[in-house]
């Protein structure tokens, strides 16, 4: 049963609550939380990636709902933020289902502009293989099909978030220098608020975790199950590839926790558009957050209405 609840003023949200999913395929329905941004005729699904609540979309939300074409919609995948956290491995399938349940909730069942990050990413190529059918754009950032093989330096940095670190800024301090690349963060902000973008993300980051709850350490179990078992052969991308959907491929040269390798293989099997951010890491939305909007735009406005 979805609950709704007033949005926050000054605002592009219109909605929020929460909808009841995996019923049939989990003993206990998940309630996943959800926020809808805007009210345009054009539908949009994004993704968020491990360990991150929705609100990380916020720029993208805030640009899309404000050109007034676009209607968004984000949600907390199940182990995240208010979402239910239930026990076990999860997988990126099972998290594609999740979407899907939400998507059918609104009666959203064509013409969706679907976005991933990261595990969200994983996800979204995992309902881009499942029902191609009711995408009209599929957009993969920092992200991969085959088994992510992750780097020293992010499993180091990812335990020491999870197992480690007591206090949401310790949390913070350490995703900071994993996810952008160190000449961006030491660069002199361009808000005003913000000396640095270092001092801009880690703000950001403690104000949206503020709004949200910590992710409890089983949920941060079964979402990096996920994304450890998480494949896509190159025989269903290119199955993928014959239905003709529009797909575009974006990645950093500077990301440590999903090697941009993934991506050079995905736009080759896929003969999807490239988009390649010099000397930038994996969070995108945020390090990039103009350049990341236009591509955006740009991309879903390469489809007919």
């Amino acid at each position: 049963m979805t609950e709704n609840i007033k949005a926050e003023e000054h605002s592009t949200m219109t909605e929020q609550g929460y909808v009841p999913v995996g019923q049939g395929r989990d003993a206990t329905p998940v309630n996943l939380y959800y926020e809808i941004h805007g009210s345009g005729i054009e539908k949009v699904l994004l993704v968020m990636g491990l360990s991150t609540p929705c609100q990380a979309w916020e720029h993208q939300c805030k640009y899309l709902a404000e050109t007034g074409k676009y209607t968004v919609i984000i949600f907390d995948n199940r182990g995240m933020g208010k979402s239910d956290s239930p026990s076990g491995l999860y997988s990126t399938s099972q998290m594609a289902s999740d979407a899907f349940d939400l998507l059918d909730h609104f009666g959203w069942t064509s013409g969706i502009h679907l976005v991933g990050i990261s595990m969200g990413g994983m996800i979204s190529l995992e309902m881009a293989t499942t029902e191609p059918e009711r995408l009209k754009t599929l957009t993969l950032t920092s992200t991969c099909a085959k088994k992510n093989i992750p780097t020293i330096r992010a499993v180091t940095t990812l335990a020491k978030s999870a197992f480690v670190s007591k206090t949401l800024d310790e949390r913070v301090d350490n995703m900071v220098s994993l996810v952008y690349p160190p000449s961006w963060l030491d660069q002199a902000c361009q808000e005003e608020d913000y000396a640095t973008n270092r001092e801009m993300v880690k703000a950001r980051a403690v104000q949206r975790g503020t709004k949200t709850r910590v992710q409890p350490l089983h949920g941060n179990i079964g979402q990096t199950a996920a994304c450890l078992r998480h494949y896509v052969s190159d025989a269903r991308l290119l199955t993928l590839r014959k239905v003709g959907l529009p797909v575009m491929i974006v990645t950093g040269t500077w990301d440590y926790l999903v090697r941009p390798e993934y991506s050079y293989h995905m736009e080759k099997v896929l003969k999807a558009r490239l988009e390649v951010f010099e000397g930038s890491g994996h969070g995108l939305p945020e390090e990039q957050k103009e350049k990341y909007n236009a591509l955006l735009l740009d991309h879903f406005s390469q489809t007919s209405s």
